[in-house]
C-alpha cells in the first residue's frame, strides 16, 4: 500500500485554517464586546482592594482604568508560521510562541503565574518584556512584566547556535490576590504595545475534582512504515497497567497508524495532536542535531502542562517501550507505584520522581528466527522474551513517574527542575520491582551487543498473555468496523 503523509495532505491543511479562522474570530467577538464604561465600572467596583500604600498596585490600576494600553489583535495582526506557531521578532531575537497555561500549583504559595511554551533563538534569553494579560469583563489588557525566561534544555548539553532553543516564559497573574484568572496572553515587547500574538490560557480542570493517575506524553511521532499492530499490542497494553490517558503529538505517519490511533481516540485512550515545527528552524537531524533533540521537549512539556490539573503522574515514553512491575502480585502501575512509595518513606522526604530503570529486549539475536506456541511472532512485545543481561548503567535512558504537582520542567528521562530545591528529588524503583522493558530491533550500546549472542530470557510479560492475546484480538475485530475519514484501502492487519 503506497504510504501518505498525512499532515501535509491538502485538505488537513485547509481544514486547520478554517478552523483556528472561526476560532480567533469568536475569541476576538467575546472579548469585544464590553465597552469602555463596564471596563472601568468593573475595575473600580471589583479591584479596590488591590489598592493601598503598595505603589506598584496603585500602578496597576492606572493601568487597568486605562483605556489606551494596547487592544485585542485582528487576525491581520497575527504572524503565524506552520500553523501551530506565533511569531514576534523583538530588539534581541525571534519569539516562537505555541501556547500559554495557568499555574496555581499548591507550591506557588497563593500565587499564581502564566508560562508561556516557546522557542527563542537566544542562548540566554534576557529581553525586557511583558504579558499582556486579558480577563474577563475587560476591554484593555493588563500588562506585566516577564518574571523569568527558563530555558528547558541545560547549556552543559550543548548550546544551540543555529535554530531555537525551548523555553518556559513567565509572568505573575497580577490579579492572584482576587482570584481571577486571565483568559488569553499577548507576549509584547513594550508595556502598551499592540500585539501581534494572542493566546488562550488553558487551565483544564477536572469536572468531579478528581485526578486521574497516568498520563502518557509520546514525542513528535513520525513513522512512515506502517506500525498498526505494534500500536494496538501496545495500547492493549498500557490499558491492562491502568494508564489513563495516551497523548500522543504526529509529525508524520502511515494512514493505517491513524487509524489506529483514531480508534483509541474515539475510545477516550488516546488524544491526537499534529505538530509542525516553523520552517524557519532546522527541522531534520542532519541540518542541527541540537534543534533536532531540543524540539523533543516541547510536546512533553505542552503535555504537562495542558494536564496539570488533571493527572496525577506523567511518563514521557515512546511506543517500543513501558514499565513492567515485576511482582506477580502487582499487575498495575498503581500496585508498583504503591509498593515503591511504601519503600521510600524510610527516607522521610517528599519525592518529586520515580524512576525506572531501562532494561533493553533486542530482537537481533540469537533467538531471532525462534516462534513460541500459542504466541503470534508479529506481537512484538509478547513474542520477544530474551533481554539484555544488565540494566542501561548511570540510569541510562531510564523513565519516570514524574509528579505534575512538583516538577516545572521535564526531560524525556527525567525531570529537570522541581519546586523547593534546586534539583529533584528521585526514588528509584528498585529493580525487582519493576524495569522499564524498551524493545529494539538492533542497537550498539554495550549491554545490547553482549545481549546478541549470549541474551537472558525474561518472561515477566508472559503473566498478562492471556489478557493480552483476547485484548488484542477484540481490538481487531473492532478496527474492521471503525470508520474513518482517511480515504485509503481497508485495513489489513492480521496476527501470524
Amino acid at each position: 500500500m503506497q504510504s501518505k503523509n498525512i499532515t501535509n495532505s491538502r485538505p488537513f491543511i485547509i481544514s486547520f485554517i478554517i478552523a483556528i479562522s472561526i476560532y480567533l474570530i469568536y475569541i476576538y467577538t467575546i472579548l469585544s464586546a464590553p465597552d469602555a464604561t463596564h471596563l472601568k465600572h468593573y475595575a473600580v467596583s471589583d479591584l479596590t482592594d488591590i489598592q493601598g500604600s503598595n505603589p506598584q498596585n496603585d500602578k496597576l490600576m492606572k493601568i487597568i482604568t486605562n483605556s489606551h494600553c494596547g487592544r485585542f489583535p485582528m487576525l491581520t495582526d497575527l504572524n503565524v508560521s506552520d500553523t501551530n506557531w506565533q511569531v514576534t521578532n523583538t530588539t534581541n531575537g525571534t519569539f516562537y510562541l505555541l501556547n500559554a497555561y495557568f499555574d496555581d500549583r499548591e507550591a506557588l504559595k497563593n500565587q499564581s503565574v502564566v508560562r508561556i511554551l516557546a522557542l527563542i533563538n537566544r542562548i540566554d534569553a534576557s529581553l525586557k518584556a511583558y504579558c499582556q494579560f486579558w480577563y474577563e469583563g475587560m476591554n484593555e489588557p493588563i500588562p506585566v512584566e516577564v518574571q523569568q525566561y527558563l530555558m528547558i534544555w541545560p547549556k552543559y548539553w550543548g548550546t544551540n547556535d543555529k535554530g531555537a532553543g525551548p523555553y518556559l516564559i513567565t509572568c505573575p497573574n497580577p490579579l492572584s490576590n482576587v482570584s481571577l484568572v486571565p483568559q488569553f496572553v499577548s507576549f509584547v515587547e513594550h508595556e502598551c504595545g499592540n500585539a501581534n500574538n494572542i493566546l488562550e490560557i488553558r487551565n483544564k480542570r477536572p469536572k468531579n475534582g478528581h485526578k486521574e493517575k497516568f498520563l502518557i506524553s509520546v514525542k513528535s511521532l513520525d513513522f512512515q512504515n506502517d506500525i498498526s499492530l505494534l500500536l494496538v499490542e501496545w495500547c492493549e497494553m498500557l490499558k491492562i497497567f491502568g494508564v489513563n490517558k495516551v497523548e500522543i503529538f504526529i509529525v508524520n505517519a502511515h494512514p493505517n497508524v491513524i487509524r489506529v490511533l483514531k480508534m483509541y481516540q474515539a475510545e477516550n485512550l488516546v488524544t491526537i495532536k499534529f505538530l509542525k515545527f516553523p520552517h524557519e528552524l532546522p527541522n531534520k537531524a542532519s541540518q542541527s542535531w541540537q534543534q533536532w533533540t531540543q524540539n523533543d521537549l516541547v510536546p512533553y512539556h505542552d503535555s504537562f502542562y495542558e494536564n496539570l490539573y488533571l493527572y496525577e503522574y506523567m511518563i514521557p515514553m515512546d511506543v517500543d517501550e513501558f514499565i513492567v512491575p515485576r511482582h506477580t502480585e502487582d499487575r498495575t502501575w498503581s500496585d508498583l507505584l504503591s509498593r515503591t512509595i511504601e519503600k521510600s518513606k524510610v527516607k522521610n522526604e517528599t519525592f518529586d520522581a520515580f524512576p525506572a530503570m531501562n532494561m533493553y529486549f533486542v530482537l537481533k539475536s540469537v533467538h531471532e528466527n525462534e516462534t513460541i506456541p500459542g504466541i503470534p511472532k508479529n506481537l512484538r512485545f509478547l513474542s520477544n522474551i530474551y533481554r539484555a543481561a544488565n540494566f542501561t548503567p548511570n540510569g541510562g535512558n531510564a523513565k519516570t513517574f514524574m509528579r505534575l504537582d512538583r516538577i516545572v520542567t521535564v526531560h524525556n528521562h527525567f525531570p529537570f527542575s522541581c519546586f523547593d530545591t534546586g534539583h529533584c528529588k528521585l526514588f528509584d524503583i528498585h529493580p525487582e520491582d519493576g524495569h522499564l522493558a524498551h524493545y529494539r530491533t538492533d542497537c550498539d550500546n554495550p549491554e545490547c551487543k553482549l545481549a546478541k549472542p549470549n541474551p537472558t530470557k525474561d518472561t515477566t510479560l508472559w503473566k498478562y498473555k492471556d489478557e493480552l492475546l483476547g485484548n488484542v484480538k477484540a481490538a481487531l475485530e473492532r478496527l474492521k468496523q471503525f470508520k474513518t475519514d482517511i480515504d485509503v484501502e481497508p485495513l489489513d492487519i492480521r496476527l501470524e
